[in-house]
């Protein structure tokens, strides 16, 4: 149980990338939804229209960035959640044979695997 508590940091900041990526693609997509709207509510209404002509590729390039940035995020704080639980099972199969007492350089007295499937006589 040390392992698990010893990559709890790495756990948590993955999580937080995640949502934290999660948040800034949301945000992007909602102000691009706001300023992009076709029907004037309080906050776009108080906007001239020909600013909101200009508005609008700016809108697009900046959902466009979110997407890519908060993408990076999400895949980020995925990877260190992988490569967390990958580190966990190997490190369990490292135990699992140290206990049998396997030697991984001892390996002759050992049968290899397709010596089960011929059979005995």
């Amino acid at each position: 149980m040390a392992g698990a508590r010893r990559y709890r940091f790495v756990g948590a900041w993955g999580l937080v990338q995640i949502v934290v990526g999660f948040i800034v693609m949301l945000a992007a997509a909602l102000a691009a939804f706001v300023v992009l709207s076709p029907w004037p509510t309080d906050i776009v209404a108080r906007v001239p229209g020909e600013w909101r002509a200009r508005i609008a590729p700016a809108a697009i390039a900046g959902l466009l960035l979110a997407i890519v940035l908060g993408g990076s995020l999400v895949l980020s704080g995925q990877l260190l959640l992988l490569l967390r639980d990958i580190h966990r099972h190997v490190a369990r199969l490292d135990r699992r044979d140290r206990r049998r007492g396997r030697d991984p350089g001892h390996s002759a007295d050992r049968p290899d695997a397709t010596s089960r499937l011929i059979p005995r006589r």
